[in-house]
């Protein structure tokens, strides 16, 4: 299976590299330059958000080790943060979705343990949302409670200095517990679009990642797909099909770019005990 997989991505790999491609869009979050009263009131918006703690033993029990960085494979994920930062930086992007062709890939573990690899670059401001809203798990992955659902936020009731909570200094966390059964219809309200872009000017962040849910189970993904600049696929290596790869592509081709596939629970004998791949398969 997992060979069959690399392979997979190995082929879709070759594939994107021979196409003519894609007209870079302007991003619709892209920064304006350093300094001036922009940033001023980002400055303000970051120092108004309420402030939580992460506990490490439970973030350790939910493996996510870019916190505390006592499993060696956390040099991984950093390694994949500084490539995305350059791609961001020259493409003039910021928002990328992280997703999956099926539910239990590990898309919410690479999401939360990108964005603490990311908070780790003093430079850098990161926003991490949970856009699962068929079924979030990011609240109980980092142990952070948020009693007004994501629902409130999108729609404007729910003001983002309320929504939002600050881990350190640099990253913000938009976690909800209310699962949602007309979650498409949310998602392309064009009340989320217009608060989601609101969120960007206000924050001004470098980097937005979305926790978004799997891309075969429903088409929430497609129709996130405007707010985002790019997508990142998580693959598993013991259950994602190479098809289910293809497929994922064939949806994502002319609509937005696809920054690459991570194979993540690879049998090799690299792996942590987390259970994934250093090398990870990332394109």
């Amino acid at each position: 299976m997992v060979e069959r997989l690399k392979a997979a991505v190995e082929k879709a790999r070759a594939q994107r590299g021979a196409e003519r491609p894609m007209a870079q869009r302007q991003s619709a979050g892209a920064r304006l330059p350093k300094g001036g009263v922009r940033e001023s009131n980002a400055d303000a918006a970051w120092a108004a958000l309420k402030t939580v703690q992460l506990d490490e033993r439970h973030l350790e029990n939910n493996r996510i080790i870019t916190s505390n960085k006592k499993d060696p494979a956390y040099i991984t994920f950093d390694v994949l943060r500084t490539r995305i930062l350059r791609v961001f930086q020259k493409n003039g992007w910021r928002r990328v979705g992280v997703t999956s062709p099926t539910k239990g890939c590990g898309k919410t573990f690479v999401a939360a343990n990108l964005a603490l690899s990311m908070s780790r670059a003093q430079n850098n401001r990161t926003i991490l949302i949970d856009m699962d809203l068929r079924l979030p798990a990011l609240s109980k992955v980092l142990g952070v409670r948020q009693s007004d659902p994501a629902r409130w936020f999108l729609s404007g009731e729910t003001p983002p200095e309320d929504f939002f909570r600050l881990v350190g200094s640099n990253l913000a966390v938009g976690v909800n517990t209310d699962r949602l059964r007309d979650a498409a219809e949310v998602i392309l309200d064009e009340r989320t679009g217009a608060t989601l872009k609101a969120m960007e000017e206000r924050y001004d962040p470098d980097v937005i990642i979305y926790d978004l849910p799997p891309m075969l189970s429903c088409d929430d993904v497609i129709g996130f797909l405007p707010q985002l600049d790019c997508i990142l696929l998580v693959a598993a290596g013991d259950r994602t099909r190479p098809d289910s790869v293809t497929e994922c592509e064939r949806l994502l081709a002319d609509q937005t770019h696809l920054l690459g596939v991570l194979l993540n629970k690879a049998e090799t004998t690299g792996a942590s005990k987390y259970g994934y791949e250093y090398g990870y398969g990332y394109t």
